[in-house]
């Protein structure tokens, strides 16, 4: 049987040990990241995060499991910064500032922190929300953890996501009955594989179709979802949040167990109550191999430079910066066709919007004539008023429906394009640190990770202030003369109107849909161009600094020799004691 605690305290000094030398080493690239994990080992913090594409319903899921609706939802990418949900008597809401300050705030005011809408951009610097909550699943020590959704056109988001994944232990991820499992969810789901050691699949909105497509979904992601994964068994669990949130709110127990609900929480509190000690272990040790694998690189890399001779350090120098010479060129070439695919794109969406256009407003003017003729006894101060409410209504529905299906269309084309662009930069990196190492004869492990997920997504805009411009011009004139040419009038001007602000409210859709795909191609290039420039900055300076070391004296030389000596011993040593740990863990009952 597993003593827990005993391995926790081993599991805890060896990272401990991790941390002194990263201190010692004076590297500060993976300090936080240590302290995050030490902190949540030693409090037994074990962090379940909900996560998945935008609008899968994770924030109302997270209700429906706390049974009251704590966290904002809506129809728009909403939530923005990560936020933690932990055990307290009472409930409390604290926000985390980048500066590390905090504040509390009444719960209803969550939204002006937490949502796009209130936090756009993440321009009040919020680090995380913390909310304290009195249930008895999270007293058990589990945090749940609510993330922004990946695939969003807002960036900030998708980052704010991935650079919470090596801090879970556990996911519950979350895809649709109307849009089951994605391609750039597939790639989504490989990070959140890296680092969660159990993951639970949720198949939300049910309520949304009939009984036969919901099975037909769920034999159709489980195929894919093993192929794609490697499982060999898999569970998903077909339910509606929506509906259990409100069977809760109402004690209606039939619709709560047709919600689909109660199975998935038996499952996940037999997990909690039996393997959460277990599962916790195994993050951090996997955590902890991370951390030695990034320490070693450097220190290899740093060693052998010393130990190479001047003359071929300067060789070797050489023919990495014709690397990277090579790389510059690679990557205008890159450029070259990660520009063309995106304008092919933009291009695609400026002929379906056409397309869209010319059709939908046949129709609208249609349903226009037909809505007038068919109120013509009205007063014609109330037929006017009813025609434009009705066509406003017609108008927005139409376009709403347009905009959704086209921005699926674009999530995938865009998730291809950014995937292969992902992929081609991480042969990139991966070749230049791998040419380094056989420059040196060091052992390479690729620890490089490309946030290959970083699509245009899903884009979204709000028509709600537009609403007030949808007027037609008044006819002041009107009632002052016979009905038969009022009418004409009225109708005539209610044409023009339609016209105008449909060609308006189409072409704001439009425009916002290209600017924030050009936005986040561009912000997705500069990220990886980044990488890239920090690789081989990386490399170089070791490089140029062990050249500056050698020519100060051989004593200098062998004291520091001495000293990497004596980190890779100790990394050694402490990886053997991980992994001792974790074979124990694994093996255990």
């Amino acid at each position: 049987m597993l003593d827990f605690e005993k391995a926790k305290e081993q599991l805890i000094q060896c990272i401990k040990e991790v941390k002194k030398i990263a201190d010692d080493k004076k590297d500060e690239t993976i300090t936080e990241d240590i302290d995050y994990e030490l902190d949540k080992l030693s409090k037994n913090r074990f962090n379940l995060a909900v996560v998945g594409q935008f609008k899968r319903g994770k924030s109302t899921f997270i209700n429906a499991m706390l049974g009251e609706k704590i966290v904002p939802t809506a129809v728009v990418p909403l939530t923005s910064v990560v936020t933690v949900i932990k055990y307290g008597p009472t409930l409390k809401v604290t926000v985390n500032f980048l500066d590390g300050s905090e504040e509390v705030i009444p719960v209803k005011e969550l939204d002006k922190y937490a949502t796009e809408k209130g936090n756009p951009g993440n321009e009040k610097k919020v680090k995380e929300i913390v909310v304290e909550y009195p249930s008895e699943f999270l007293k058990k020590g589990v945090n749940l953890i609510d993330t922004p959704g990946v695939g969003s056109v807002y960036q900030h988001n998708t980052d704010a996501t991935y650079h919470f994944l090596p801090k879970l232990d556990a996911a519950i991820f979350l895809f649709t009955i109307d849009s089951p499992v994605s391609q750039n969810e597939y790639e989504f789901l490989k990070d959140v594989k890296e680092h969660a050691v159990r993951i639970f699949f949720v198949l939300n909105k049910i309520d949304y179709t009939e009984e036969n497509d919901v099975k037909e979904a769920l034999d159709f992601a489980t195929g894919i979802l093993k192929e794609k994964l490697g499982y060999e068994e898999i569970k998903i669990f077909p339910l509606s949040a929506k509906m259990a949130l409100e069977a809760k709110e109402t004690h209606d127990e039939e619709k709560l167990r047709l919600s689909g609900l109660p199975e998935f929480l038996s499952k996940l509190d037999e997990f909690i109550t039996r393997d959460k000690g277990k599962a916790l272990l195994l993050s951090s040790c996997n955590s902890a191999l991370r951390f030695i694998s990034r320490l070693r690189f450097d220190i290899e890399l740093e060693t052998s430079a010393i130990r190479t001779p001047v003359e071929e350090l300067e060789k070797n120098i050489d023919v990495l910066k014709k690397k990277i010479e090579e790389i510059e060129v690679e990557k205008k070439d890159v450029v070259l066709i990660f520009e063309g695919e995106s304008k092919e794109l933009l291009a695609q969406l400026n002929s379906e919007y056409e397309k869209f256009k010319n059709s939908e407003y046949r129709k609208l003017e249609a349903a226009l004539e037909e809505y007038f003729r068919s109120n013509a006894a009205l007063p014609l101060k109330e037929l006017i008023e009813k025609t434009r409410e009705y066509i406003t209504g017609k108008t927005l529905e139409a376009i709403d429906s347009w905009k959704e299906g086209e921005l699926k269309r674009l999530a995938e084309a865009s998730a291809r394009i950014t995937g292969r662009l992902g992929e081609k930069v991480e042969k990139i990196i991966t070749g230049l640190q791998q040419l380094t190492a056989n420059m040196f004869h060091i052992k390479y492990e690729s620890f490089i990770r490309i946030e290959n997920f970083k699509e245009a997504g899903y884009f979204y805009y709000n028509m709600e202030p537009e609403k007030n411009y949808l007027l037609p011009t008044p006819l002041a004139i009107a009632p002052f003369l016979p009905r038969f040419i009022a009418g004409k009038m009225a109708f005539n001007n209610l044409k023009n109107w339609l016209q105008q602000q449909f060609d308006r409210q189409c072409g704001r859709v439009r425009y916002d849909i290209a600017q924030r795909m050009e936005k986040t191609f561009k912000e997705y290039y500069n990220y990886l161009d980044n990488k890239i420039t920090e690789t081989a900055a990386t490399i170089m300076g070791l490089l140029k600094e062990a050249i500056c070391l050698k020519k100060s004296g051989e004593d200098r030389v062998k004291a520091k020799l001495e000293e990497l000596e004596g980190f890779l011993e100790r990394l050694n040593e402490v990886e053997s004691n991980v992994i001792r740990v974790k074979d124990h863990v694994e093996r255990t009952a």
